[in-house]
């Protein structure tokens, strides 16, 4: 048996393995939580986070200066009250009934090839679909998430809060995967990036995704760290979608935002989010930064989060977040 029929036959055993579990639990805990949330700590005068991704640091330099202490905050539940939050406002928005999203095993979840084919044009136009007057999504990346190194070594869920990208970076992507023809003119419009985020094996029992409200974060409550990354890049990997003549040795440096926790912030979550559901987080927004506009700040810290409601023996999280570059006119 060849190894992608391996990985394959793995993803078919991890969705029954969830079903197995499931089928003697309860639903998923709901309601609002208060619960620890985990938050970079402050950094002397002079120092800034980093952090090393794919990409081996110097000799004697850790892959991290970055350390987290926990907040206690309130998450509330959006369950019932899907459409109470919105993507100018809060940075977020619920996707529901997205019964035709083509699962395992029409899409092999441990090929970047088969989730690129099979997955992204779906993707694509969910995401056109939700945002009006859009009329370009680019998808530069994925990321596979599992909360145990199995069948294949996942990354686990990011128990920490952070913004992926900041604005100097969003123009950086922009750049990068859209090409020096197409890049500059599309920086003319409102261009964004929205994560689209899903589970693959079913209803989410174990570190759900607390979003903050864009609206409710204030710009001094966020630094600016920095993410270096390495490779070639593909689409399962930080670079993200290849470009012409790759470079082996690039060192790709990305400023990324890592939030305070202050009073006054607004945290959701979508308390077992299925298959059939997504989150459009938005990380930058480009009219934000247009004065008086109704954008409310345009990007969403978010970070998986432990619910000491989740029963004993619930299933892992297995979930996807693809990376969507959106661009519309106006």
């Amino acid at each position: 048996m060849t190894a992608s029929l391996q990985t394959h036959d793995g993803t078919a055993r991890t969705a029954e393995e969830y079903q197995a579990q499931a089928a003697t639990l309860p639903p998923p805990p709901g309601g609002d939580i208060t619960t620890p949330v985990m938050f970079a700590q402050e950094f002397d005068a002079g120092t800034t986070g980093y952090m090393f991704i794919k990409n081996p640091p110097p000799a004697g330099v850790p892959y991290t200066n970055i350390r987290g202490t926990p907040a206690m905050v309130t998450v509330e539940d959006l369950r019932g009250k899907e459409d109470s939050v919105t993507l100018d406002h809060d940075s977020l928005q619920i996707l529901q009934g997205l019964t035709d999203m083509p699962r395992s095993p029409a899409v092999n979840w441990d090929s970047d090839a088969s989730i690129e084919t099979n997955f992204y044009p779906a993707v694509e136009a969910a995401v056109k679909k939700a945002i009006p007057g859009t009329h370009t999504v680019s998808i530069f990346r994925h990321g596979i998430r599992h909360s145990k190194n199995w069948p294949v070594p996942y990354n686990p869920p990011a128990m920490i809060a952070h913004l992926d990208q900041t604005g100097p970076a969003a123009v950086n992507r922009v750049l990068r995967h859209m090409g020096p023809v197409d890049g500059p003119r599309l920086l003319q419009g409102r261009y964004r990036i929205v994560h689209f985020w899903t589970p693959l094996n079913g209803p989410v029992y174990t570190c759900p995704v607390a979003v903050a409200s864009s609206a409710t974060v204030q710009d001094k409550d966020i630094r600016v760290f920095i993410s270096h990354l390495g490779g070639v890049g593909g689409l399962g990997m930080p670079l993200g979608r290849p470009i012409a003549n790759p470079n082996p040795t690039e060192q790709y440096r990305e400023d990324f935002g890592a939030p305070r926790y202050a009073e006054g912030q607004r945290w959701f979550y979508l308390s077992g989010i299925s298959q059939d559901e997504a989150m459009l987080i938005q990380i930058f927004d480009s009219k934000a930064l247009v004065k008086g506009s109704e954008v409310k700040g345009g990007r969403a810290v978010h970070s998986a989060f432990r619910d000491p409601r989740t029963p004993e023996g619930a299933p892992d999280r297995w979930s996807i977040e693809v990376s969507c570059l959106v661009f519309s006119d106006e």
